[in-house]
């Protein structure tokens, strides 16, 4: 090995140890000065010149992403007579049966009628009675009346097998039904 012509020796000798004194590299001088260059820059256009925040970032990816879920839902989820046609299937009907059974008719009634949550064998609705209403409010619950969002629990297909037993029901006249609360639906 040859003695680089710019070794240049420290003047001191630590445990027999011999140091050399050379400059950085030219490029790792250059990345730390760009480095500090880039800070300045960044900061002064962030705070400075109001540009986005990370949470700003944050609120307008969730936005793109939601945007992104309810477009594929939307595809992928027929509504309008594709649903209507969809729900009338029999055995669609009878899978709700046993889904209703088990989890609605604690408040609802065996046969619709009502106990605790509103009767749903009439024309009357708290919110709404097209399928797609049906199918949001067991999704989502409603709260404010005490009854929890179905949605992690029973999964998509297991709440429209449920819907398209509740709109089975319409019509039906079982004992003792609770008064009709909400605003009539004349839907399909």
């Amino acid at each position: 090995m040859t003695k680089n012509e710019k070794d240049v020796e420290r003047p001191y000798v630590v445990d027999g140890i011999k140091e050399y004194d050379n400059p950085l590299p030219s490029w790792w001088v250059a990345l730390f000065w760009g480095t500090i260059a880039f800070a300045v820059v960044y900061l002064a256009y962030i705070h400075g010149m109001g540009g986005p925040t990370l949470e700003d970032e944050l609120y307008a990816d969730r936005d793109a992403y939601e945007a992104t879920m309810e477009k594929q839902a939307s595809a992928k989820s027929p509504a309008g007579e594709d649903l209507i046609a969809q729900l009338k299937s029999d055995a669609m009907i009878a899978e709700g049966k046993t889904h209703y059974v088990t989890n609605c008719a604690p408040c609802h009634g065996q046969n619709g009628e009502g106990l605790v949550g509103p009767n749903l064998t009439d024309v009357f609705w708290l919110h709404g009675g097209s399928p797609e209403d049906i199918i949001k409010v067991i999704t989502d619950g409603v709260p404010a009346k005490g009854m929890i969002a179905w949605k992690t629990i029973l999964g998509p297909k297991k709440i429209k097998e449920t819907t398209a037993f509740i709109l089975s029901l319409q019509g039906t006249n079982p004992a003792n039904p609770k008064a009709p609360q909400g605003e009539k639906y004349e839907g399909s």
